[in-house]
């Protein structure tokens, strides 16, 4: 009896090993399911932060060239009407032209569509690099407090201050071949014209500011991306 009870007992035993080690076994093929799966999401997010990021980066770099291109004509503008005391058609035209790129403003919105899918499904903890993750997420608040200072002021400033200061129903007719023969403002009252300076000057700062911003931007995104890139080539 007493062999045939050690004999159960060691069989007994080796039963709940046996059913301990599936268990263990059962649970590590979970845990590696459950990771590949979150790997596999990691890479796709990753993927589509980096499409999100590219066109950023080209967005801003036209908003660069734009900006910079309203920054000399500002220039040319105010050489021409300082420099000259009497001016030809063609120094009317190029006046109005000029003035007329001035009545737009650059606005930057980034491409949130992966970072929101992200935040929405509280699976920011899937891009497992802290590195990466806090850059990424400091990227996307630090241009919302920037969308909301000053890309909505110099809006504000464009549509209640520099557009009405600049546009003047014959500089627009000049600048569109309408009328050809009507006058522009004269040349040499526009250096007596504070308002209309005044708009140049607010125009050419906050485009240079703007700038600025912008490639500080592009820096930082830059940055993502090549941490980006070596965690997908590490994959």
């Amino acid at each position: 009896m007493k062999n045939q009870t050690s004999k159960y007992f060691k069989y007994a035993v080796g039963e709940i090993i046996l059913v301990v080690i599936g268990i263990l076994i059962a649970l590590q093929i979970n845990n590696w399911n459950e990771n590949r799966k979150i790997n596999k999401q990691e890479t796709v997010y990753l993927q589509d932060l980096k499409k999100d990021i590219t066109f950023d980066i080209e967005t801003l770099n036209a908003r660069v060239v734009n900006n910079n291109l309203m920054v000399h004509n500002i220039d040319t503008i105010l050489i021409l009407i300082s420099s000259k005391k009497i001016f030809t058609k063609q120094d009317e035209v190029l006046l109005a032209n000029m003035t007329t790129t001035l009545f737009g403003e650059s606005y930057f919105i980034p491409e949130k569509g992966t970072i929101n899918q992200i935040q929405s499904s509280s699976s920011g903890s899937f891009i497992k690099n802290k590195t990466l993750r806090d850059l990424i997420f400091r990227y996307y608040s630090n241009n919302e407090r920037i969308e909301k200072n000053m890309e909505q002021s110099i809006q504000i400033y464009q549509h209640q201050i520099i557009t009405p200061s600049l546009i003047h129903p014959a500089i627009v007719k000049k600048s569109m071949n309408i009328n050809a023969e009507v006058s522009l403002l004269d040349m040499s009252l526009l250096l007596k014209n504070n308002d209309y300076l005044n708009a140049l000057t607010i125009k050419s700062l906050g485009t240079q500011n703007q700038n600025i911003q912008y490639l500080e931007i592009i820096e930082k995104a830059q940055q993502i991306l090549s941490i980006i890139n070596t965690e997908l080539n590490n994959d």
